[in-house]
């Protein structure tokens, strides 16, 4: 009898969890959740039912409908600010339109923290690949604002991929760097259509970089676990600008599959 008493509270202990992590939607109502930072991966589990999308002028909103009345749960995962939150999905009108997405159970998102070498190998072939002047990759660079975003080389050594990026500052106003993004999505997004992107994150980077003075050029390289990039989709490289407001001068860069199949031998 004690042991059925424990089982039963345990059960009841998990309820709040679960329905934590629902969420209710119409076609005739827009659904947004809020998220504490950038969205890294959105998918849902049956888009012929669910309609979800970033709201592009905020990338840290989703917005959800459904494409019609449906009895059966559909799901929705979402990855934000190193979290991942999974929600069920259901069909029911409700007066509530707008979520934090925080309000929901989430877990830790896994990592690729690397472990093919050693930190002191890593930077090691890093040097290798700055000590070297030429630039095989032809094509792929930015020039906005007075800043060049350059995808100079690319290199392969075992399972390790080294990607060095130049920056080069032609303005007298140094650029202060609020960060690099790597993403890997569709080639070209259409709206109303579920975003099909998710970031991938470096397992080391040679120097962590923090301004750009004026008139400078710097040399940059990150490491990924190797890989390819399937079918109609592109790596894009974001470089962001700490400044206020929205002013800052953002580049993006893309990168296509052909150009990692020609990553050269390190």
């Amino acid at each position: 009898m004690k042991t059925l008493l424990i089982i039963i509270l345990l059960s009841i202990s998990q309820l709040p969890v679960i329905s934590q992590n629902r969420l209710s939607v119409t076609e005739h109502k827009a659904t947004h959740l809020v998220c504490p930072d950038r969205i890294s991966y959105l998918q849902v589990g049956d888009p012929t039912l669910i309609l979800a999308e970033k709201v592009p002028e905020l990338p840290n909103m989703v917005r959800i409908k459904a494409t019609q009345p449906f009895e059966k749960e559909s799901s929705l995962t979402i990855v934000c600010a190193g979290r991942v939150y999974s929600l069920l999905i259901n069909y029911r009108d409700t007066d509530e339109i707008t979520y934090k997405l925080e309000s929901f159970q989430s877990q830790k998102a896994g990592k690729y923290t690397g472990g093919m070498m050693p930190d002191y190998v890593l930077k090691e072939l890093c040097d290798q690949v700055l000590a070297k002047r030429h630039s095989h990759v032809r094509r792929r660079k930015l020039d906005k604002d007075g800043i060049r975003l350059k995808l100079k080389n690319i290199y392969l050594s075992g399972d390790a991929l080294l990607l060095e990026l130049e920056i080069s500052n032609k303005t007298n106003v140094a650029y202060r760097v609020d960060g690099f993004h790597w993403w890997i999505d569709d080639r070209k997004q259409h709206k109303a259509t579920n975003v099909q992107e998710y970031e991938i994150v470096p397992v080391y980077q040679r120097y962590d970089l923090k301004v750009i003075p004026g008139g400078t050029t710097i040399r940059e390289v990150f490491v990924f676990p190797k890989l390819t990039i399937p079918g109609q989709r592109i790596l894009r490289i974001e470089l962001l600008e700490k400044a206020l407001g929205n002013t800052g001068r953002n580049l993006s860069l893309e990168v296509k599959n052909k150009d990692i199949l020609r990553a050269l031998k390190l």
